[in-house]
């Protein structure tokens, strides 16, 4: 995503959800990491966490000095969770001097490691992660710092969810249209809020709610072809919430 079109987004967003008090940070991936949308991030009052990578060399560069050194054993905070296996998350913080390399809104650097380890206990993968964010280190303390991280990446999963299960790449369906294309784009969402919500909070046993994309997909098109009317009966209907005002 180009810098112009950051910034266009985030002013139609702010335009349509622009209470303060429904949302304060904007994260987003290296792409997007540059002074001038970070100046703009701030001049909506609101606070940035960017992806950084070799794009921003001199920041990176700084980044690693600040943190890279540090070992697990004194990371700022880490989890744990259990995926067919381990999965450690460590975080590391630090403060970075205000104006740094001309950033003017810049308060804190942060280093992340993801590390995974097998049902045997056996290291596949290591990955490490640094981010730039104007939020001063202490407006969060290290755990909530790490679940910010996590909720960024949240947003990526579902991106590459799209991209590989659904294969939104690979069939766009539309292309002609633009306008086409983004209410395909938006029939897509709705189907994958769908089946993401049934997969992790309708199905019951974990062994359910790890279902694979594939798998689900063939259940959900074998209902919609058999399924008949009087199978149907009875079905609840979810009530939805209201929406804000």
């Amino acid at each position: 995503m180009c810098r112009g079109i950051f910034q266009r987004a985030l002013d139609e967003l702010m335009s349509v959800y622009g209470r303060a008090d429904l949302f304060r940070v904007v994260t987003y991936d290296a792409g997007a990491c540059s002074k001038d949308n970070a100046q703009h991030v701030r001049s909506h009052g609101l606070h940035y966490v960017f992806g950084l990578k070799g794009s921003q060399p001199t920041l990176l560069d700084e980044a690693k000095r600040l943190l890279a050194a540090r070992t697990a054993a004194h990371c700022d905070a880490q989890s744990e969770d259990l995926d067919h296996g381990t999965v450690t998350r460590r975080i590391w913080l630090s403060e970075i001097g205000a104006g740094y390399d001309g950033w003017e809104s810049l308060r804190t650097v942060v280093r992340v490691q993801t590390e995974t380890r097998d049902a045997d206990g056996r290291l596949t993968s290591c990955d490490e992660r640094y981010f730039i964010s104007s939020l001063p280190l202490r407006r969060l303390s290290p755990s909530q710092w790490l679940l910010l991280i996590r909720r960024h990446w949240r947003v990526e999963t579902a991106h590459q969810i799209l991209d590989t299960a659904f294969a939104e790449d690979d069939h766009p369906w539309i292309v002609s249209c633009p306008r086409a294309t983004v209410v395909v784009g938006i029939l897509r969402r709705i189907a994958y809020t769908l089946l993401s919500l049934f997969r992790s909070v309708t199905q019951r046993s974990a062994e359910a709610r790890a279902v694979a994309w594939k798998q689900l997909f063939r259940q959900v098109t074998n209902v919609l072809v058999s399924a008949t009317a009087e199978q149907l009966q009875g079905l609840r209907r979810h009530r939805l919430p209201p929406l804000p005002t």
